[in-house]
């Protein structure tokens, strides 16, 4: 499965399927906080979430930021 993560004008960040229907909101740390405060939060990362999925950066996003996109609950 390939999931695309993309931002938009707004700055909110999706992950769409190859087709484009929404999979879900998602949202990345910020410099503030840690990747042990937002698991303890219980927010999960994405990559997590779909383990054997194909992820690609869309628009507004880099490949390297895909490593810190967290499911919005």
């Amino acid at each position: 499965m390939t999931i695309i993560v993309s931002m938009d004008a707004r700055g909110g960040i999706w992950a769409h399927n190859a087709q484009g229907d929404v999979l879900a909101e998602c949202f990345m740390k910020t410099e503030e906080e840690t990747l042990e405060e937002i698991t303890a939060w219980g927010y999960v990362l994405l990559v997590q979430t779909y383990p054997g999925a194909q992820l690609e950066a869309g628009p507004g996003l880099e490949p390297q930021d895909l490593a810190e996109v967290f499911l919005e609950r």
